[in-house]
């Protein structure tokens, strides 16, 4: 495609995603192999950088997106920058892009990121999140006097220090802010003091213990124009007796008239089942990231004025299942959309009320299994409906046992199989292989990730599985170990490139990962 059909449409191309993951390894090199650059890209309007670890391979890219003159959003996610020179780099090469509007930037800076000697201050950037980076007063300073124009922020604060945010440097037009919080209280007051014209305010925080009368004052002091307030707060109770009673009396102060009437803000408090003096208060309806952990109560309770207010949480796509549920009355929500499951089997019968459709299903997670029938006949319900599910990842021996039962699922194309029950033997021999590869999810297999007993079993699945094309797999008999590295040469790796075709392209991952495209 690269060589043949890409040159044609190139400069029609408005979104664009370059991804070193497994199922597109290797894709910026591939670019570049076939003459291609970024600024070819000439109507590019929007750009997704993802999994790729060489901070020269995206130091090269953000350089090419200077010269695409219709470039509005950027995202860099999942992806790892070594300390070196090029971190600094590529910021300034982000920050000097004239029309980009929406930035985010997910990325671990080994070195750490900081917006200290920024020689550019954006004119352009209005929407920016910035993950695995944790902001001090200083630091925030440092970035809010560097991009002006700044309307809506999301990052992670970590206040170590006593400095304080200069709040003679007001920003009048950040409206929106999303705040992962472990400060100080007068830390979080510093940051609402330089945004006056704030409007909407979400807040996570394991720092903070306010009740509603003090969040009360805060927001009519410091961000009056605020029209939407969001908070969830974990907060560690000091005293342990009486803690139903405590927490009824902070309840209590969420139930005036400010919260219920003038803004109809409502508010839940759990205490899990798992902790002793541990409880979350959190606003309605639950919009604090995609994923949630689902597990029993002690006690729970809303200010909403019916109790099934709010109970749908249709902003959750991944859920883990902890279970069992054992009081479902403490626990009445549940999660219609989600994308994404992990649980154990097997799960309780409260179960399909919590999770009522998989229809959403696209990854299902099993990380433990009772070795039973009903562990099975659950597996296997939950495949039937789940229509659109593509990714599994189970147990060796649970996989083994669904091809008895002839399972298939015509959208599943992507396995990771693990070794969950084995204690000793973590690796799959050749029967076990030879029943993966002739089974009817095996033949429509396009991405496995597995652990073999030796090399020669990875050549067999490469000649039987016709619809593989990924492949991630550790072998037993691969002498690999961290002292390689001293040494040029990898001796699976090389051999893997004798005996499989030219097209095939293999690299090792990870320390005795190994990963292939497989051209069939």
């Amino acid at each position: 495609m690269c060589e043949q059909y890409l040159p044609l449409i190139i400069d029609q191309v408005s979104s664009l995603c370059l991804s070193d993951s497994e199922e597109t390894p290797q894709l910026p090199e591939l670019l570049i192999h076939y003459g291609l650059t970024i600024d070819e890209f000439t109507h590019l309007r929007s750009l997704l950088i993802q999994k790729i670890d060489s901070s020269n391979t995206i130091f090269n890219i953000t350089s090419d997106c200077f010269y695409l003159p219709y470039l509005t959003h950027l995202k860099i996610i999942e992806c790892h920058v070594a300390n070196d020179k090029n971190s600094h780099q590529i910021i300034n090469n982000i920050w000097r892009l004239p029309r980009l509007k929406h930035c985010t930037l997910d990325v671990i800076f080994e070195g750490g990121l900081t917006f200290a000697e920024l020689p550019i201050i954006s004119t352009s950037i209005e929407y920016l999140l910035i993950k695995n980076v944790i902001f001090s007063s200083i630091g925030l300073t440092h970035l809010l006097n560097s991009t002006s124009y700044l309307q809506h922020l999301c990052i992670q604060f970590g206040q170590s220090s006593n400095a304080e945010l200069d709040t003679r440097h007001i920003i009048p037009s950040i409206i929106s802010l999303k705040l992962n919080f472990d400060g100080s209280l007068a830390a979080l007051t510093n940051i609402l003091q330089s945004m006056p014209n704030l409007q909407y305010f979400t807040l996570e925080t394991s720092a903070i213990n306010l009740n509603g009368n003090q969040w009360k004052e805060i927001l009519n002091d410091y961000i009056p124009k605020i029209k939407i307030f969001r908070f969830l707060m974990k907060v560690l109770s000091i005293e342990h007796n009486n803690m139903e009673e405590q927490l009824d009396d902070l309840l209590k102060t969420f139930q005036t008239s400010f919260w219920l009437q003038d803004h109809q803000w409502f508010i839940r408090c759990d205490w899990p089942q798992h902790t002793k003096k541990v409880f979350i208060v959190y606003t309605l309806p639950y919009c604090f990231g995609n994923s949630c952990g689902v597990y029993s109560n002690r006690w729970s309770k809303s200010t909403c004025p019916n109790a099934h207010d709010y109970n749908s949480y249709d902003r959750v796509t991944n859920v883990l299942y902890k279970g069992p549920i054992d009081n479902s009355s403490l626990y009445r929500r549940c999660y219609p959309g989600i994308h994404r499951l992990t649980l154990r089997l097997p799960f309780d019968n409260n179960f399909w009320t919590i999770i009522p459709t998989l229809d959403h299903l696209t990854s299902l997670e099993v990380i433990e299994t009772r070795e039973n029938s009903q562990s099975e006949l659950q597996l296997k319900n939950l495949l039937n409906r789940a229509p659109r599910l593509e990714f599994l990842c189970i147990d060796v021996t649970l996989f083994l046992l669904l091809t008895q039962l002839n399972i298939t699922h015509s959208s599943l194309r992507r396995l990771h199989l693990k070794h969950y029950r084995a204690k000793m033997n973590r690796y799959m021999n050749a029967t076990q292989c030879s029943i993966l590869a002739d089974s009817l999810i095996g033949r429509q297999c396009e991405v496995l990730r597995i652990r073999v007993e030796n090399r020669a079993i990875v050549l067999d699945l490469v000649r039987t599985m016709h619809n593989l094309r990924a492949l991630k797999c550790e072998c037993q008999d691969d002498i690999w170990n961290n002292n390689s590295l001293l040494f040029s040469k990898d001796e699976l790796i090389e051999w893997f490139r004798r005996v499989l075709p030219e097209k095939c392209s293999i690299r090792r991952q990870e320390s005795r990962l190994i990963q292939m495209w497989i051209n069939q």
